[in-house]
């Protein structure tokens, strides 16, 4: 018989081992496990990525339609004008003259109606595209809350959504604008579920910059200027992750510049100014993959 105090080095000896032993089987259950699980979890994780970005895709088609609505409505390029048949006036006599002028007149008020029909905006165009996000949301929907998005984000969009929905209804231009261009920014939001959160604050400052541009077009300074401001802060900080300097530095001037055409309050520059920083933004997102 053991002594007592070899019995007990034994025991704990003993104890050790088997204690040794289930953790190791333990541990080889979970790598089974995992791996089992872990392709089925990475194919659910692209097909939300694909899903994710069809849907900014076409939210992001949405907001440049409304934008070149807006834009056309609000800054108008310059009309090319010029007398017609003023020499064949001179030479024909009274009648022919006045026979030019109604003419010329005629034409000029079929080219103003013709213009105002054309800017007039293409609502049905418009339901199309907002009813294809609509599908499009209620599949990535349940693809983001299986990668575990947080109920007030899938709120936030949903009433979005719905809030660009209503601007249809109402047919207004710059409220669907401005929905538009917010349901852009709750794109976003959906992006740090998957590996592709590195250009989110380049999207950041896209939204930024173009709620600045759209609200001093409305003569709505003051958010204008605090959109601009933001603008400006959510590149700062997303610049660093940028390798391309050139191209941070780009942004960075066409930003300074928006601020300046908006505190100008100059439509036509306004509207510059934003289309090179959206094409400026638009590069350096390429660039953060």
């Amino acid at each position: 018989m053991m002594p007592p105090k070899t019995l007990r080095v034994f025991l704990t000896y003993t104890w050790r081992v088997l204690l040794l032993f289930i953790i190791l089987a333990l541990i080889t259950g979970c790598s089974k496990s995992s791996a089992r699980t872990s392709p089925e979890s990475s194919r659910q994780q692209k097909k939300g990525m694909f899903a994710l970005k069809k849907l900014e895709e076409d939210v992001e088609k949405l907001v440049k339609e409304f934008e070149k609505d807006y834009f056309a409505l609000k800054a108008p390029p310059a009309e090319s004008t010029g007398v017609q048949g003023a020499h064949g006036a001179q030479n024909g006599g009274e009648n022919q003259s006045k026979q030019g002028h109604q003419q010329s007149k005629e034409g000029q008020q079929g080219v103003s109606q013709q213009k105002r029909s054309s800017l007039q905006p293409d609502w049905a165009k418009y339901e199309k595209m907002v009813f294809l996000i609509h599908g499009e949301w209620n599949e990535f929907r349940e693809l983001a809350m299986q990668q575990g998005a947080q109920i007030d984000i899938i709120t936030a969009f949903n009433e979005k959504l719905n809030e660009v929905t209503k601007m249809l209804t109402k047919q207004d231009l710059y409220g669907g604008l401005l929905a538009a261009n917010d349901l852009y920014y709750r794109t976003v939001a959906f992006e740090s579920l998957f590996e592709s959160s590195r250009a989110v604050s380049a999207k950041r400052t896209l939204y930024y910059l173009r709620d600045a541009a759209y609200r001093a077009l409305s003569d709505q300074n003051e958010e204008a200027s605090a959109s601009m401001m933001k603008a400006q802060e959510e590149w700062k900080m997303g610049k660093p992750r940028l390798k391309d300097s050139l191209t941070g530095n780009k942004v960075e001037f066409s930003l300074k510049e928006l601020k300046e055409a908006v505190e100008i309050k100059d439509p036509n520059l306004i509207k510059m100014k934003c289309q090179i920083a959206e094409k400026n933004i638009k590069e350096a997102e390429k660039k953060f993959h």
